[in-house]
């Protein structure tokens, strides 16, 4: 499962347009390999709205498994939506053993994956992706304006040629793009109202990781927030830092929630407070975490750690148990 998800990141990182305040997306991933021996399935898919997934197949189970309650398909029934997607599974997995034949690589683990929707950026403009990877890498995309395949490196070169050649099918993934994309992101936004409307507040936790002797990394994480766009700001003494020292990841949780982190490297100086203020829509009121650099450097390691302190009192604990315990049993002895 970690190869899968590796190479969902790398799509996710090269393909899809990054998400702004007051944007929306709406994707179709897919995924298949040509390995067949794993415990895992060679195909699968999902639909997602934002970083929210709608749904999940996979060649394993061979259903549409819905992964929220108020998502409806347009197919009337779950048995024609599962056997559309086996459709689709059966065409890429044929489009995989023909790129692996052309390139004459029929040896070896070999994945293939394919990134389709859209983003509204909420001001006007729209960008829409069509596109193939294989191997974890850019194979081939279309291009909306000219209603075109292109090679993204040149051993693509044939199957964009053959591909544009069908000028039929390629004026209809333009259609698809450009106008039943979009509807499909205000339609899903209306039937998700209840998700996309709430707030949930963000548990923040400041958190230090020593890297060697003299260096430690600090981090500022919010759990649990939702909707995405939360501000983080990391102040040194008062002084706000530059966040293009720092590295950010916002994660979506299975939950429906997202957890962001804030974190960067720093030399610990006596004195020195560090500070974070994270900001959120679900609260008027901005949380505020310091960390201080302690003025004695043996005092940050030198202490036990909350593990040690919990076994100190369970031993300390026992042995009062047992001291009383036998003080009982050594009375009773007596007086018989």
């Amino acid at each position: 499962m970690e190869i899968y998800t590796l190479f969902c990141v790398l799509i996710l990182l090269s393909s899809t347009p990054f998400a702004v305040a007051d944007s929306h997306s709406h994707y179709f991933f897919m995924t298949a390999t040509n390995d067949s021996t794993s415990d895992f399935p060679s195909y699968f898919t999902t639909r997602t709205i934002d970083d929210i997934t709608l749904y999940w197949y996979d060649s394993e189970n061979a259903i549409v498994e819905r992964r929220v309650p108020w998502f409806k398909s347009t197919f009337a029934t779950l048995l024609e939506a599962s056997l559309d997607q086996y459709r689709l599974q059966i065409g890429l997995q044929r489009f995989l053993k023909s790129i692996m034949v052309y390139l004459n690589q029929t040896e070896g683990y070999h994945i293939l994956q394919r990134l389709e929707g859209c983003t509204d950026y909420g001001n006007g403009s729209i960008e829409a992706v069509f596109s193939y990877h294989y191997n974890g890498k850019p194979f081939m995309s279309f291009n909306v304006e000219t209603a075109n395949w292109t090679a993204d490196v040149p051993e693509a070169q044939y199957f964009t040629e053959t591909w544009n050649e069908n000028t039929t099918t390629t004026e209809e993934n333009k259609y698809i793009l450009l106008n039943t994309c979009i509807p499909h992101i205000q339609e899903l936004l209306l039937l998700g109202n209840s998700t996309f409307n709430r707030k949930a507040q963000p548990i923040v936790r400041v958190t230090q990781v020593p890297i060697n002797n003299v260096s430690s990394r600090l981090y500022c994480r919010a759990y649990g927030h939702y909707p995405r766009d939360i501000a983080i700001v990391w102040y040194k003494n008062g002084q706000e830092i530059l966040e293009e020292v720092m590295d950010r990841v916002t994660l979506p949780l299975p939950d429906l929630l997202y957890l962001t982190s804030l974190s960067f490297n720093i030399t610990p100086l006596a004195g020195d407070i560090y500070t974070c203020k994270v900001s959120h829509s679900s609260s008027t009121v901005p949380v505020i975490q310091d960390w201080k650099v302690s003025d004695d450097p043996l005092h940050q390691t030198s202490g036990p750690s909350n593990g040690a302190v919990i076994a100190i009192c369970l031993a300390v604990i026992l042995l009062l148990v047992v001291v009383v315990f036998g003080a009982v049993s050594l009375g009773k002895s007596r007086r018989q």
